[in-house]
């Protein structure tokens, strides 16, 4: 165990310099005295001339009691005052404790990688024993507050100074380690903040108690995380003692899962779906032949060996194919370690039968293939008379003045092809189906309004996407212009099916005429692919939980050769799955990240519970939005690892999973160094573990200097009395008393 100090060095002080406005009460006596003096009139008589030869000796002698009393009063006093500021001696060196009471902030970190099983205890247990012991050997004043360093739970456990010992020992025996990152730099903060209370506590001490593990201390997600902490080291040794207590487990190798994942958010009943899973060794040396498992339903299905390098990431994948649908748990484990909670991971696939896709024709026609949706129909559902199609997409075509009388939740994805106009109902409707979690496709043709688009479906604020149409390009009756698709690299999962494959023919697709737009600065807008021009060819924007794609060419023969080109039935396909991802976007978080849950309308009259992995049940409060007239709900409680099941209390409506696992940044079992944290903040200071173990006693043998004034005080009392009475008497007990007391004070410093 290390122990790193940063104090200011003292001779002397007040633990409440404040109260020294008590001095100020020492001239009442002397204002008294000033003002009842005697007066008189001086009358001349002839026997006055023997009386002041009798009496000018006397009045000396009365005028130096009334000054020794005068005085004595003034010292009781001064005394008093100078006791209640409780003054303090301070021992000076490597380290010091001040016979006043100290006021204490103690810091430990409850994060998950304190969770690491030593020989004996848990980090954790040695960093609450640790704790347990700075509190046990406190005196009689000291005030402690206590921070855990963590993310998601309260840090300021105790948050106000508490001077009750017993008070302070029963919150640190309920203080238990969490499974979140442990965010180091806010605990730092609150110390600061708690550093501004007590201020009648002049001596005060941080104390942090962690494995300082590297992620936690040197956050590599922000630019500016370390120099935040190192700015707030300096900022706590410049206010008060900083003592770094290091309990870390130094050169320990941890097994860890970092990810698990499907490129699928979803899958579909009967067909093979692949998981992928990445671990780390999170050590020096090779784990050859370690046994990965995958759970379905906490169902053993499926294990296999894995040789792990040190220091490496090692991917992992299964397959596995569904017969039932619904919502499945998945869970990947390893043999447990020393560090078992990131041995494990979880997920949640929703399994569906099918895909049911809603296709809004805008130009009729009498002629085979003539209307704006026939060749996107017949690339999603390919069937034959002889042989319907069997795929588990399921298309449904409406014309476009049906839209405002169709029950859009009822499907996964809107496509509109070649609509002419909106209305402000049609698009607040299509609006809040995106919402919703729907998935949204645009594609345009010789029907479109260019003017009405911009107006209603393209405005930055009340539309569905942040842009604006231009003029055409291109004459797609002449053929003398040709475009073909850019597909930027093959960066969007959407076209990634196409990289490393040229016969799909997806470079080399036709296009005679588009809709240029134009791109306001918008983060949520993202390019698919691109014309050979660099115009935009298909775009994305999100809206809510949803997904709006814009295509700003048709999908049939009109404008090109895309329509019966190889690449148009699986582009299509693709782009149909991924908008219908929406609704399934947010079942995955980490721990200490809210659930957000968007129900549906037949679920407003519920009262659901969401059920914790170990059991515990919290009934769910549910927020009514008056513009989406739905309910939104957040669940906070994720503070355990492992899936969570919303239960609707209704045999209508199936139970819907949630996984939520630890963050990998804690896995890493790392430590600080002087690559982060400057040399001389780990200095140690020769002597520093034995005179803390010497502290308790050498506490218990000083006696403070406000108890010592206080008992002069008494005895002053008692010297005013004797001098009223017998000023001989009182003057030597004066003189006794004034001498006791500058001794003790001397062989108490």
């Amino acid at each position: 165990m290390n122990a790193l100090y940063f104090q200011p060095v003292f001779a002397f002080g007040f633990a409440s310099p404040w109260l020294l406005m008590g001095l100020l009460a020492a001239g009442v006596p002397i204002l008294i005295h000033l003002l009842h003096k005697r007066k008189f009139i001086e009358t001349e008589w002839a026997a006055m001339k023997f009386l002041l030869a009798a009496t000018r000796k006397y009045s000396r002698r009365v005028r130096f009691e009334q000054l020794l009393i005068l005085l004595v009063r003034c010292l009781i006093l001064l005394l008093l005052a100078v006791a209640f500021s409780r003054p303090y001696w301070s021992l000076q060196g490597a380290f010091f404790e001040a016979a006043a009471p100290v006021h204490r902030i103690l810091v430990v970190d409850t994060s998950f990688s304190m969770r690491w099983q030593g020989e004996e205890e848990s980090l954790f247990e040695e960093a609450k024993e640790i704790a347990r012991s700075i509190v046990s050997a406190s005196r009689q004043g000291d005030a402690f507050q206590l921070i855990q360093i963590s993310s998601a739970s309260p840090q300021k456990l105790i948050s106000r100074p508490s001077r009750q010992q017993a008070y302070v020992l029963e919150e640190l025996s309920k203080l238990q380690p969490t499974q979140e990152f442990g965010n180091a730099g806010q605990a730092l903060q609150a110390a600061l903040e708690f550093l501004g209370q007590a201020q009648e506590l002049a001596h005060k001490e941080v104390i942090v108690i962690s494995d300082f593990q590297a992620e936690s201390w040197s956050p590599q997600m922000a630019e500016q995380g370390n120099s935040r902490i190192l700015s707030l080291m300096e900022a706590l040794s410049k206010k008060a003692t900083l003592i770094l207590k290091d309990v870390g487990a130094t050169e320990e190798s941890n097994l860890a899962i970092v990810d698990f994942n499907s490129k699928s958010l979803f899958a579909t009943l009967n067909q093979p779906v692949r998981l992928s899973v990445t671990l780390h060794n999170f050590g020096l040396l090779n784990q050859d032949n370690v046994n990965l498992q995958l759970y379905v339903d906490q169902q053993l299905v499926n294990q296999k060996q894995v040789n792990l390098p040190a220091s490496t990431d090692t991917q992992a994948d299964f397959t596995h194919q569904f017969t039932r649908v619904g919502d499945h748990r998945l869970e990947v484990r390893l043999a447990d370690d020393r560090l078992p909670l990131d041995n494990h991971r979880w997920k949640v696939m929703p399994v569906k039968k099918e895909i049911n896709v809603l296709l809004v024709n805008g130009r009729r026609s009498t002629e085979a293939m003539g209307r704006a949706t026939d060749f996107l129909e017949l690339a999603l559902s390919p069937s034959l008379q002889e042989q319907p199609w069997q795929g588990i997409i399921k298309p449904h075509v409406i014309n476009e003045g049906e839209l405002a009388t169709t029950e859009l939740s009822l499907y996964d994805a809107v496509v509109i092809c070649d609509v002419a106009l909106f209305t402000d109902h049609e698009r607040d409707l299509l609006k809040h189906y995106v919402r919703r979690g729907g998935g949204l496709i645009f594609s345009l043709g010789e029907q479109v309004n260019v003017k009405n688009y911009n107006q209603t479906i393209f405005q930055p604020e009340q539309g569905l996407l942040s842009l604006k149409l231009r003029d055409r390009r291109g004459d797609a009756r002449k053929h003398t212009t040709l475009f073909e698709f850019d597909p930027l690299q093959y960066q969007h999962p959407v076209i990634e099916i196409f990289k490393g494959n040229p016969d799909a023919g997806l470079e080399t697709t036709h296009i005679y005429e588009y809709f240029q737009t134009e791109l306001p600065p918008d983060p949520d807008t993202r390019l698919i692919l691109n014309y050979d021009t660099n115009d935009p060819a298909i775009l994305e924007g999100s809206l809510g939980r949803g997904k709006v794609i814009l295509i700003t060419t048709s999908l049939d023969r009109l404008w090109g050769t895309w329509a019966i080109w190889p690449s148009f039935p699986p582009m299509v396909n693709e782009l149909v799955l991924y908008v219908a991802t929406g609704k399934w976007g947010s079942r995955e978080v980490r721990v200490g990240q809210p659930l957000e849950i968007m129900t549906q309308e037949n679920q407003l009259t519920l009262t659901p519970q969401m059920v914790a992995p170990d059991q515990e049940k919290y009934p769910l409060r549910s927020v009514l939005d008056s513009k989406d007239e739905s309910r939104t709900i957040t669940f906070q409680q994720t503070l355990l690892s492992g899936i969570y099941e919303l239960d609707w209390e209704s045999a209508a409506t199936e139970n819907t999973l949630y996984a939520v696992n630890v963050s990998p940044q804690e896995s890493n079992l790392n430590h600080i160094g002087p690559q982060v944290v400057p040399p001389q903040y780990f200095r140690r200071p020769e002597g520093t573990e034995s005179q803390l173990a010497e502290v308790p006693e050498e506490r218990s043998s000083q006696a403070g200097l406000a108890e010592n004034l206080l008992l002069t005080v008494l005895a002053l009392i008692v010297v005013e009395q004797l001098l009223l009475w017998r000023f001989s008497a009182g003057a030597l007990t004066f003189l006794a008393v004034m001498l006791i007391s500058c001794l003790s004070l001397f062989f108490l410093r």
